[in-house]
């Protein structure tokens, strides 16, 4: 089961697992809610312009929520300790003080259920996208 929400684990393929945090009318467009999963990862859901990403719930400048941030209008995410921002598709940084990307989750929808599964790889300093689409 979820940490955060009740909801089950759903086993996508045999070398992955993606497990239901939310629920899509739980992330309004143009907001972002935390979740933890069964795995103590921390995750920031995030939708924007039609899309739901899953990033790292922690700054990597000094490990603060970014759930307790903003997200801008142009998908930058904020950390409301220091400033950093991050694109909330890729996790790349757009401002600093950070230097190093969040990274990002696989992201997958179920009906209205939001799945998350493990981190993407990070290749040459960048992860992978993983966004979705809502219908």
């Amino acid at each position: 089961m979820c940490a955060a929400s009740g909801l089950p684990f759903i086993r996508a393929d045999q070398d992955s697992v993606f497990e239901a945090v939310a629920s899509v009318a739980e992330l309004a467009e143009g907001t972002v809610l935390q979740r933890v999963r069964a795995t103590g990862d921390a995750v920031c859901l995030v939708r924007h312009n039609g899309e739901i990403s899953a990033l790292s719930d922690i700054c990597t400048h000094q490990h603060f929520s970014m759930s307790q941030g903003d997200l801008l209008e142009d998908g930058t995410l904020q950390c409301a300790w220091h400033g950093a921002r991050y694109d909330c598709r890729t996790g790349e940084v757009r401002q600093v003080p950070a230097t190093s990307p969040l990274p990002v989750f696989q992201v997958r929808l179920d009906g209205d259920t939001i799945l998350v599964g493990p981190r993407c790889q990070r290749i040459d300093g960048r992860y992978e996208k993983s966004m979705v689409r809502v219908p």
